[in-house]
């Protein structure tokens, strides 16, 4: 079997892994960044930044942009695949399998953030790419000139009904919560035109073949509105479940590290929203990854010292 060996991979390619990779090639270490989504992760479905410091108001695909051509001109490698298993060899090294290829290295950072799960109202998954979906910027241009919803209430939900805005006729966004969103971004949100703000409940999609309305929960009464597409963004968890085999200590899927973005298992690092943290922004990802690749740079010396 023909594995690709790197001293570290780094699993997400997100402004945490994106930045981890940077420090890593900067300090002679080879790595390698695996996604199974398109490099920039979330920074793709963000349609303005406006607090970044140094960079203000800037497309979220046009910071990613700059992110994968900074490192492609570092020669740093991306790989596309979904990982199945990791294990500790006896050596030491790790042992990472995927959808699309092994790899071996000798330490991971973990920097795959959260995942939108589903919502569960009736006929969600029937409708799953047939008018489900839950990436606007993946899928939203498939419904260019319709109608469609946007169901959630935190910044994520708000984005993207803001980046569809732009794509189809007229969005329905809908929550059932108090909006957790910067004010900016709120304010656009209420200036688009075409972007209906309602209060209520998804009780669920109906349809022939696909998606062709929703029924929702107004004030007391059920309404149906006419929809081509849904996008269910009712939260994030995150996407650590191929680490459980480790024993990485976490709370609900998000790791617990160290000041140095160690976990409690040598050798495995972790960065960006999948962890456990208070504060979830993209300044202070870029700076964790900073961290857990330094680490890493000096857990990969100590191993090469012991190996003389």
């Amino acid at each position: 079997m023909n594995e690709k060996r790197v001293d570290v991979l780094v699993l997400g390619s997100g402004i945490a892994g994106i930045t981890a990779g940077i420090y890593l090639r900067r300090g002679n270490i080879s790595c390698l960044l695996l996604d199974k989504y398109a490099p920039g992760g979330k920074l793709n479905n963000i349609h303005l930044i406006d607090n970044y410091p140094g960079l203000p108001n800037i497309s979220g695909p046009d910071f990613a942009m700059a992110l994968v051509n900074q490192a492609n001109e570092l020669g740093i490698e991306f790989e596309y695949g979904e990982v199945t298993s990791i294990n500790k060899q006896e050596d030491g090294m790790f042992l990472v399998k995927t959808d699309n290829g092994d790899f071996v290295c000798s330490a991971l950072i973990v920097a795959t953030g959260v995942i939108n799960p589903p919502a569960g109202v009736p006929n969600e998954r029937a409708f799953l790419g047939k008018g489900v979906s839950y990436c606007a910027t993946c899928d939203g241009n498939f419904f260019k000139g319709k109608d469609v919803l946007v169901y959630g209430y935190k910044d994520h939900a708000v984005e993207d009904a803001i980046y569809l805005s732009s794509i189809v006729n007229k969005v329905y966004f809908l929550h059932n919560f108090p909006l957790e969103a910067p004010d900016s971004h709120l304010r656009t949100l209420e200036e688009k035109s075409n972007i209906a703000i309602i209060e209520g409940k998804l009780l669920g999609l109906e349809g022939e073949e696909k998606v062709e309305s929703a029924k929702i929960l107004v004030e007391g009464k059920e309404e149906a509105i006419s929809i081509s597409a849904a996008f269910p963004l009712s939260g994030e968890v995150s996407s650590s479940q191929f680490l459980s085999g480790l024993g990485v200590l976490n709370t609900n899927g998000f790791i617990h590290v160290n000041e140095a973005m160690e976990t409690n298992v040598e050798g495995i690092y972790a960065c960006g929203d999948i962890i456990k943290k208070k504060l979830r922004q993209l300044v202070n990802a870029a700076g964790e990854g900073a961290v857990a690749a330094n680490s890493a740079i000096s857990y990969i010396h100590s191993l090469r010292r012991k190996a003389k």
